[in-house]
């Protein structure tokens, strides 16, 4: 510290001041600084002096001149002529205060020589991280500003004062010009810092200056788990409200589904009381939009041979399938296909055409009296051509889709072309960025026209309109476009949709408009179901999954929901649905994680993998049921009696959706009127938000899109699917006995290639990447439920576990991985004894080794055994009673590994089986003869106690394990004390106040007298841990903080700290003195006041603080604030 002193003094030039601190301290005790004496040792140092005391004194008229001989006379004379220049000095000093105080500190330049600090340096290097050594650095380097001088200046004058040298304080006032008594003289705004002693024997007494900083890494670290804590609660509480919202919607629907169900009543008695109604009925119901179009045509000749040659189109294109090699019920399930794609794509998919809004029924109903109409009135047709471009400059915004009949009318009687062109396009720009009800309006329009004016006209008049404006700048307005491609692909040529529509989709497809890609997706969806040849099939597939991998989840949805539903149409009737189709999604879920299976590690998958992926298991799981459907529907063993049989059910349950879908649209229809009226409003209040009100409208009929979506992708309902199942499952049966009549290739095809390559993809996905493991175990179980228990038990157990008896050494096969998908996907939907049954088995391979299995893969089985005990799948009985039954197992590593897997499961569990089942396991294992296994046993223990609230279920392992703690040995009561400090901030209050602390006092004793310091030293500071985290439980003051018990086994600790290093022995002090602190505190405060009673809910602590450095805050240092003082 004197050494400090003494370099500081002779960097900044203060050499009179050095020189009376190396006068004192040789009068004083005899010390002689070794850099003072290097300094005034050296030739002709009275003269060097002198030129100092010129320098910084001018008004120093006398040299001070120093004699060791005559001590007594040179004293006198230099005190009398010290107070004479004293008093000099401080009256110039109160002249100049003013000045000084008011002058900006930037302005002032001192000078100050680099100071040498390598000795200090070197001293604490060895303490100081390397983060802290660069920051010290670099903080040397800079130069000192005026107000920290000042603070030195104060300091190091203090520090002479409170230590005797009062000459050297009085010289380093004259020198520095100085004279500061008190902290508020200085005039800096901010907390008086602590003396230089006080820093010194802080931060470096102990060669240790990282204090501060671990302290403050440690608050930081403290603050940023709370904050993760509030944000977890915020989720929950999100997660609340939306769970009570799915709750009323699906009371609202199971509401709905019994009105529905007594309807379904009423038709089925009509259904008995005449077929020949119902027949009629379903043909109505079932009738084309094209045929409808055909049949209201007949009044033109030019229409109808147009509408000829579209109806042609679609027919020859089928004889690319031969059917004669078709089974009769694959024959009469293609006929459900297209009544499926002629209705259905019409009434639900995408324009919302399934809810008519009164402007639009009306709209289309005045278009449709155009075919009443008369060919002498063109005259009258040209002069409102004329005027329409006038007259809608005149109406106001929300109103100008009445003008739309007007419209349509003069462009199917207008005789010039270039008029009817020029409508087209007034038509489509009627209104700047038109919402979702006004294109519903305009497409209703343009869709009567076309069914009128036929193929022709509506390429060059309505379509090349489309082409010119898939550039325009308001999204909306090319959503139009997309919609225009959807609802008039049935009343152009065949030609036209593979060429023209299908590239103005796949344009569009390329935009960087949300909502123009939602609507691509929606009217592919529309397009292809006009598509019999493929021809283009790559090319709408390529479509379909640039539309899947988007960024936005409301493009991904409508691929998927609309998307989807007629590509698997289309497929089927290419007899492609498993070659193509599913092959495809396979095939992309094999590209995008193969690259994982020769990783060696197991590593996380990257984010842009994982949505993809994520995107590709939904499409699985959902064409599943339709695979499952085409399957049954191609079975050889069907006849055409129970065909017919299938097909008139299925046309009864589409007639009652028909009819459901229909009410559905007319008790909307005063809804949807009224919400028209509301936007319409809007829009004229403010024109330019119309995309968020189209936006707001989708999102209101997002809830329908899943249903529809699941119904739309299964054609045969429950009903039909039971008759079929019966041959289904025979079959399977056959195929086990190889006893096999006739060949079914698609179910061979499941059977063989779509499982194993299934497989591969499980074996590709590391075991930490938990989202995709539990997406693809619910593709899986819903593939499993979707094909019954036959086909699982005999097909898809079987693959998976010739998969499971492969060579470990393989590069070809991870089995690991694929242990959780098959347990949770596969055994899950057979009966709970064979899970049980594996689960034994499984557990006792990887235990003993056996069979390629090694303890590596027990990590495997955990991930296995936390996705059985998830909310997804829930089986924690037959984990728990899997466990239960292994623990009499008379190998001692299956014992083990059950106790291993116990400390991970145990939190998994509910109260009630841990009391049930785990306890009674526990208990019997702490007397097992095994060492190794008592030794694992008290792990367990503790983890099961910190999750029970049962006090006799703990008080029975409490038992358990004073019954394991009989056996005397060192590894065995650290193992104890190292449990239980893990449970300490979780356990009960009663449990650790009267079981885990006198335990450990007990073993501190002990530990004070253990003759190997090896032993010794590793329980004092596994004892240590234990007390720091009964500190950390800062608001339980009365069982920890006031506690006897902890006071005492810190003394027993600090009794150890010998065979620490100092910082061991300075925490453990520390700790001590602050604990005593607050008990006599507390004694103090009982005697005064009488006692309160404590807050139950506070018991438990601050659980951010588990096992963390004792809060340090409660030492009595002051709140320092100088730090942050050097910026002011």
């Amino acid at each position: 510290m004197k050494e400090d002193i003494a370099k500081f003094l002779l960097s900044k030039g203060y050499y009179l001041t050095a020189l009376e601190f190396y006068q004192e301290l040789l009068e004083d005790d005899g010390t002689e600084l070794e850099s003072l004496k290097q300094y005034f040792s050296n030739q002709a140092p009275t003269d060097r002096l002198d030129n100092n005391n010129q320098i910084f004194n001018h008004k120093s008229s006398t040299p001070t001149t120093t004699n060791n001989n005559n001590n007594n006379s040179a004293e006198k004379q230099r005190i009398s002529s010290l107070e004479q220049e004293l008093k000099h000095a401080k009256e110039e000093i109160n002249k100049l205060r003013s000045q000084q105080i008011t002058s900006n500190n930037g302005q002032q330049q001192v000078k100050s020589p680099t100071v040498s600090n390598s000795n200090t340096s070197d001293s604490i290097s060895s303490s100081i991280s390397q983060e802290d050594k660069e920051t010290l650095k670099q903080l040397s380097k800079e130069k000192i500003k005026s107000h920290e001088l000042k603070i030195l200046n104060y300091l190091t004058k203090q520090y002479l004062i409170k230590n005797n040298y009062s000459l050297t304080a009085v010289s380093l006032s004259e020198e520095t010009e100085e004279d500061y008594r008190q902290w508020s003289d200085l005039k800096i705004n901010g907390v008086e810092p602590p003396s230089i002693l006080t820093m010194y024997r802080y931060f470096f007494e102990n060669g240790d200056a990282g204090i501060q900083g671990a302290i403050s890494k440690a608050m930081g670290e403290i603050s940023k788990l709370k904050k993760d804590l509030l944000d977890t609660e915020s989720n929950w509480r999100e997660s609340k409200k939306k769970l009570q919202l799915l709750q009323k919607e699906k009371d609202d629907l199971s509401d709905k589904n019994k009105e529905y169900e007594q309807r379904f009543e009423d038709i089925s008695k009509r259904f008995k009381s005449g077929q020949n109604d119902i027949t009629s009925s379903t043909s109505n119901l079932l009738s084309s939009p094209i045929l409808k179009s055909q049949d209201t045509s007949k009044n033109s000749n030019t229409t109808s041979n147009q509408h000829s040659t579209t109806t042609t189109t679609t027919t020859t294109v089928k004889s690319e399938i031969n059917q004669d090699n078709l089974s009769v019920m694959r024959k009469t399930f293609r006929s459900l296909i297209e009544k499926r794609r002629q209705t259905v794509a019409f009434r639900i998919v995408s324009n919302n055409i399934d809810d008519e809004s009164e402007i639009s029924l009306r709209v289309a109903e005045e278009v449709d009296r155009i075919r009443t109409l008369e060919s002498d009135n063109q005259s009258i047709v040209k002069i409102v051509a004329d005027s329409l471009p006038h007259i809608a400059k005149g109406v106001l915004i929300n109103k100008r889709e009445e003008l739309i009949p007007l419209i349509l009318i003069v462009i199917y009687n207008h005789p010039d072309e270039n008029v009817r062109f020029s409508l087209t396009k007034f038509l489509f720009n009627l209104n700047k960025k038109p919402n979702e009800v006004q294109r519903h309006v305009i497409m209703r329009g343009c869709m009567q026209l076309a069914s009128i004016i036929g193929p022709a006209r509506t390429e060059t008049e309505i379509l090349s309109q489309c082409w010119e404006m898939l550039t325009e700048k308001h999204p909306e307005k090319r959503v139009l476009v997309a919609d225009s491609c959807g609802c008039l692909a049935q009343f152009v040529n065949a030609e036209l949709r593979l060429s023209l529509i299908l590239s103005i989709l796949q344009r569009l497809g390329e935009d960087k408009s949300k909502l123009v890609k939602e609507a691509v997706a929606k009217n592919f969806s529309l397009l292809i179901n006009f598509f019999e040849s493929s021809d283009k099939y790559q090319q709408v597939e390529e479509s379909f999954k640039k539309l899947l991998y988007d960024q936005d989840v409301e493009v991904q949805v409508a691929a998927r929901s609309y998307f989807l539903p007629s590509l698997a149409n289309w497929a089927d009737l290419l007899e492609s649905l498993n070659s193509r189709l599913a092959n495809m999604l396979l095939t992309e879920l094999y590209n995008i994680l193969s690259k994982y299976m020769s990783q060696k590690d197991e590593v996380k998958i990257q984010e842009s993998d994982i949505i993809k992926t994520d995107q590709l298991l939904l499409c699985l799981s959902d064409i599943i049921p339709r695979i499952y459907q085409s399957i049954v529907a191609s079975s050889p063993f069907v006849t055409e009696k129970d065909a017919k049989s299938i097909e008139t059910e299925y046309n009864k349950q589409e007639a009652l959706y028909q009819f459901q879908l229909t009410n559905y649209s007319s008790t909307n229809n005063i809804n949807s009127s009224q919400s028209i009226m509301n936007i319409n409003n809007e829009n004229i209040n403010n024109n330019n938000n119309s995309s968020n009100s189209s936006d707001n409208n989708e999102n209101r009929n997002s809830t329908n899109i899943v249903t529809n979506s699941s119904i739309r992708i299964a054609i045969l309902g429950d009903q039909e699917i039971q008759k079929l199942t019966v041959a289904f499952e025979q079959y399977i049966q056959s195929m086990v006995t190889n006893d096999v009549p006739q060949s079914w290739n698609s179910l061979e095809w499941i059977a063989n290639d779509f499982l194993s390559k299934l497989i591969k993809i499980i074996s590709c996905i590391p075991l930490y990447n938990n989202i995709l493991i539990i997406q693809l175990s619910k593709t899986i179980n819903k593939f499993c439920l979707t094909f019954g228990q036959t086909f699982t038990k005999k097909i898809v157990k079987n693959a998976f576990l010739r998969e499971l008896q492969k060579d470990p050494k393989s590069e070809e096969t991870k089995k690991y991985r694929v242990l959780s998908v098959f347990t949770a996907g596969v055994l899950t939907t057979l009966p709970s004894s064979e899970l049980l049954n594996f689960l034994k088995d499984i557990i006792v391979l990887i235990s003993m080794e056996e069979k390629g299995w090694v303890h590596q893969n027990i990590l495997s089985l955990v991930k296995c055994l936390e996705l059985l005990c998830n909310n997804v799948f829930d089986r924690k009985k037959e984990v728990c009673e899997a466990i239960s039954d292994l623990t009499a197992n008379p190998a001692n590593p299956v014992r083990t590994c059950i106790l291993n897997l116990l400390r991970v499961t145990i939190p998994l569990f509910k109260p009630d089986q841990i009391s049930g089942s785990v306890v009674p396991s526990l208990v019997m294992m702490s007397t097992d003869p095994d060492r190794s296994v008592r030794y694992v046993c008290l792990g367990s223990a503790a983890v099961a106690i910190s999750n029970l609230q049962d006090q006799v279920s703990i008080d029975r392992l409490a038992i358990s394990i004073e019954k394991i703690l009989e056996d005397k040995n060192h590894n065995l009561e650290v193992e104890f004390v190292k449990s239980m400090t893990k449970i300490i901030p979780t356990v009960q209050n009663r449990f650790r106040e009267s079981f885990i602390l006198p335990k450990i006092l007990d073993f501190a004793r002990k530990n004070n007298h253990n003759p190997s310091n090896e032993n010794r030293s590793e329980m004092s500071q596994i004892l240590f841990d234990s007390a720091r985290a009964y500190l950390a439980l800062s608001t339980s003051s009365s069982a920890a903080m006031n506690s006897a018990n902890a006071i005492q086994l810190l003394k027993l600790i600090l009794n150890d700290a010998e065979l620490h290093d100092n910082t061991f022995k300075t925490m453990v002090q520390t700790m001590l003195a602050d604990l005593e602190h607050h008990n006599s505190a507390g004694v103090a405060s009982t005697s005064s006041t009488p006692p309160k009673k404590v807050n139950s809910s506070t018991s438990t602590g601050n659980l951010l603080n588990k096992i963390e450095p004792p809060n340090l805050s409660n030492l009595n240092f002051k709140n320092w604030g100088w730090k942050n003082t050097n910026n002011k």
